[in-house]
């Protein structure tokens, strides 16, 4: 058996509301753009506040690879050692336990990985297994969970899982394009880390799937220019989800579900959602986190999972997140009382 524990989080100084947002890019785009057409993204995209690297005047500014980069290692390796500090004050097993570490990531590069940084942040044995994965997109809160668990029956060792994505690095205030500007409105910054082990917690994992639709590269994902990422989000995602979602998870499991742990991903993903599960009261966590930290990419499944706990929620629930591939990453979790 497989379970979950050390779930722990930690988050920017930085913390920003929509208002704000929505002035600084006023302050951007008004001058390229009819931007009072703009506006409603802002107003209906579910976000209230959300946590970043940098303070706003930052954002206003023109920034490069090297740049950029510096300042992701910089604040990856800050958050992380907050998040994991906590992660091993909260659990029995010792860093030295730890048999491997997964690092997951979708919004800065890093040679050597960050997985490295973190082996000489800490205690770690010379012999752990180190796995950096990029690319998953917010799918990784449940794809990182699921190689977890994989590696533990590989190696019979726990094993440490970690998840950072700084957004708002990505952020280009040169580039107005629409795509450009609903990622001022949606995307936050955070860490989180966990263990996967045999040590006993309210969180088991039962199962696990992983689905890759064919021909549906261009619906998500990053382009890379020569100051850094652009983002890159088809209008039709909503639909794809809502048309094809459901012969998946059934594919998985028909087994009735207790409720839903969801990405936050924005209001048109989590409306589509609705649409598969039928309106459940859980997708509502999902629309909280998205008010309180905004798309966090693979972090934002991960902050529905500590609302269903700290909500003191139990059953069986299905776990799912979607991203570049397009890839649905789903995991069946029991959680008790």
């Amino acid at each position: 058996m497989c379970f979950l524990s050390g779930l722990s989080f930690a988050f920017p100084k930085n913390k920003v509301y929509q208002s704000e947002i929505k002035h600084l890019s006023a302050k951007l785009f008004s001058s390229k753009i009819n931007f009072k057409n703009m506006e409603k993204i802002y107003e209906n995209s579910g976000v209230k506040s959300r946590f970043l690297v940098n303070e706003l005047e930052w954002y206003l500014d023109e920034h490069n690879w090297n740049e950029r980069n510096t300042l992701f290692r910089k604040n990856t390796i800050d958050l992380l050692k907050k998040s994991i500090s906590e992660t091993f004050d909260k659990i029995p097993i010792r860093i030295k336990d730890i048999g491997a570490i997964i690092f997951i990531n979708t919004t800065g590069i890093s040679t050597p990985s960050i997985d490295a940084e973190i082996f000489n942040l800490f205690a770690f044995n010379n012999n752990v297994k180190r796995l950096p994965i990029f690319g998953y997109g917010c799918a990784g809160g449940v794809l990182g969970l699921n190689r977890a668990v994989e590696i533990y029956k590989s190696c019979g060792k726990p094993v440490l899982v970690c998840n950072v994505e700084l957004c708002s690095l990505t952020f280009r205030s040169q580039i107005f394009s629409k795509a450009n500007i609903i990622s001022t409105a949606l995307f936050g910054d955070a860490s989180s880390s966990y263990v996967i082990s045999d040590e006993k917690s309210n969180c088991k994992i039962i199962n696990s799937f992983e689905y890759t639709w064919n021909n549906s590269l261009e619906l998500m994902g990053w382009g890379v220019e020569n100051d850094g990422l652009s983002v890159i989000f088809d209008k039709d995602i909503p639909k794809f989800i809502t048309d094809n979602m459901l012969n998946i998870i059934n594919e998985f499991s028909i087994k009735p579900k207790d409720g839903y742990i969801l990405h936050s991903g924005g209001m048109k993903i989590i409306d589509a959602y609705k649409k598969i599960f039928g309106n459940d009261k859980t997708i509502e966590i999902a629309s909280n986190v998205l008010s309180q930290y905004g798309n966090v990419s693979s972090v934002s499944v991960l902050l529905s999972l500590r609302e269903i706990l700290q909500n003191e929620l139990v059953g069986n629930f299905l776990m799912s997140a979607l991203g570049p591939g397009f890839t649905a990453g789903l995991s069946e979790v029991e959680i008790y009382g």
